[in-house]
C-alpha cells in the first residue's frame, strides 16, 4: 500500500506496526487461555479445523465427512459412533453452513454437543472483526471443555 500511495506510506507503516502489537498480545492470551484444550478430543465435520486444532493442541477424533468434501453417510457416521463409544470425544464442532443433519445424528446417539463456530468475521453477531473472531472461538471451545476465559 505505501509504494501504491506514497503520501500515506508512514500512515500504513505505523498502523501496520500497530497490528501486529495487538497480534502477537492477543495471540498469547489466546495460548494460555487454550491451556485447558489441549489433549481434548473433537469430532469435526471437515478437515477445514486442522490447523486450529494443532495450534491449540487438540486431537481429531473423527470426522463426519468421510473423505474431505464428501457428505457424511449412515454408514461412515454409525462406524464413527463404535469408534467413539472406545475413544470419546466432547464435542462435535461444526461451521454454520455445514448441514447440520449429521452432527445432530452423531451428538444424539453420541451423547456430545454439536458447537457451531464462526467461519468469518461477522459469523458471528461477537465476531465483528478478526480479534472477535478468534475470541469467540475461543469462548466457545473453552466452554465445551469445562473452562472459563480469564
Amino acid at each position: 500500500m505505501a509504494q501504491l500511495n506514497p503520501a500515506e506510506a508512514e500512515n500504513y507503516r505505523a498502523r501496520s506496526k500497530s497490528f501486529l502489537e495487538r497480534w502477537q498480545q492477543a495471540m498469547q492470551r489466546w495460548e494460555q487461555q487454550a491451556a485447558p484444550l489441549k489433549g481434548v478430543a473433537i469430532v469435526v465435520y471437515h478437515k477445514d479445523l486442522s490447523y486450529l486444532i494443532h495450534w491449540l493442541g487438540m486431537r481429531e477424533a473423527g470426522a463426519l465427512e468421510p473423505k474431505p468434501g464428501l457428505p457424511p453417510t449412515t454408514a461412515h457416521l454409525s462406524e464413527l459412533l463404535a469408534r467413539l463409544a472406545k475413544a470419546p470425544a466432547i464435542a462435535i464442532v461444526r461451521a454454520a453452513y455445514n448441514d447440520p443433519r449429521a452432527g445432530a445424528w452423531l451428538s444424539e446417539r453420541g451423547k456430545m454437543p454439536v458447537v457451531v463456530l464462526p467461519f468469518t468475521v461477522g459469523g458471528t453477531d461477537k465476531a465483528q472483526d478478526l480479534f472477535g473472531l478468534f475470541d469467540d472461538t475461543m469462548a466457545r471451545l473453552l466452554a465445551i471443555s469445562g473452562a472459563a476465559i480469564k
